[in-house]
């Protein structure tokens, strides 16, 4: 070990003998010093944007289910209510359809004109006869086989519903069921509240479920797979999607760029099938995003990193 120091002074020695040497030396070394800290700084930033933008995905991902479910329970707790009407029981006791439906739309438009949500829609279906303007039998069925609620998002002719259908029960015995639904758009208006940007993004082979007044003319094509109805959405949003490679989108599971950051999430039904896709995102303009603060402490980080190195280079030659 004393060899192997004496060697080291030796050779500086011999070094700083030779003035044009010695100062090429120290300028590889630190110019080698210099990159390789920049690498490893580099390195260390960009795994820790990655993990920040990941984290910032299964935040965006736990709001989505958030707020569907708060849009479950608001449905349920109408259908709940409307359930427990006399005049709807015993309409459908009697088979007055026109009577049981006609409370149900002034029940509707109450709702939509006096509270600030997304339009309701509401049907009624019963055990014993067929409502034939209700959709979603298959899913109604259920209800009333089970005498369970059920709510999710289902695909019918006005479009993707959010839904919850309650059982209808005299004297205990189940004989129909109610629904409340609003279409899966009113999510852009929830996260707006919390400053993030929502597009539904309907997968291609669910149009034909949707009926034609409600789809001619109202969607536009995204790419190969999906379709945005674009009239419920800003354009500079659902335009960008237009920009992304979705495979990609898909694998590294966050997309960013110097206009926004985005991440998807499957939207999957009451049936089973994924209908479409949950296009989340930020505006990366904006001072106060999550992107900017990523990105400006990043930059700070590598820069005060980067001029302790450098200083500590010079004072170490």
């Amino acid at each position: 070990m004393f060899s192997f120091i004496k060697w080291i002074q030796a050779t500086l020695s011999q070094l700083k003998r030779n003035k044009g040497l010695w100062f090429t030396t120290l300028t590889v070394l630190s110019v080698t010093g210099i990159l390789t800290s920049i690498y490893v700084i580099h390195s260390m930033t960009t795994n820790v944007a990655h993990q920040t933008y990941m984290e910032e995905r299964r935040t965006d991902i736990n709001q989505l289910e958030s707020l569907l479910l708060n849009r479950y329970d608001g449905l349920l707790t109408i259908s709940s209510i409307l359930s427990l009407h006399p005049q709807i029981i015993g309409g459908i006791k009697q088979k007055q359809n026109k009577n049981v439906q006609g409370l149900l739309d002034m029940a509707s438009r109450t709702i939509n004109a006096n509270v600030n949500l997304a339009p309701i829609d509401m049907h009624y279906y019963a055990k014993n006869y067929k409502v034939e303007q209700s959709e979603n039998h298959d899913i109604a069925k259920l209800v009333l086989e089970t005498g369970q609620s059920i709510s999710g998002i289902v695909v019918n002719k006005k479009g993707v519903r959010i839904i919850g259908i309650v059982p209808i029960r005299d004297n205990n015995i189940t004989i129909g069921a109610v629904s409340a639904s609003q279409s899966i758009h009113a999510l852009k208006d929830d996260f707006e509240r919390i400053g993030k940007e929502f597009t539904f993004l309907l997968a291609k082979q669910q149009l034909v479920f949707i009926g034609l007044e409600h789809k001619q003319g109202m969607y536009k094509k995204i790419n190969d797979n999906y379709s945005v109805a674009f009239h419920n959405y800003d354009s500079p949003f659902y335009t960008h999607a237009e920009k992304i490679d979705f495979e990609l989108l898909e694998r590294e599971k966050y997309h960013n760029d110097p206009f926004y950051y985005t991440t998807t999430d499957p939207i999957i039904d009451l049936n089973g099938r994924t209908i479409g896709l949950a296009f989340i995102g930020e505006n990366s303009d904006n001072a106060n995003s999550f992107v900017q603060i990523t990105k400006n402490m990043i930059n700070s980080v590598t820069t005060v990193a980067l001029g302790l190195v450098i200083s500590l280079i010079m004072f170490m030659f």
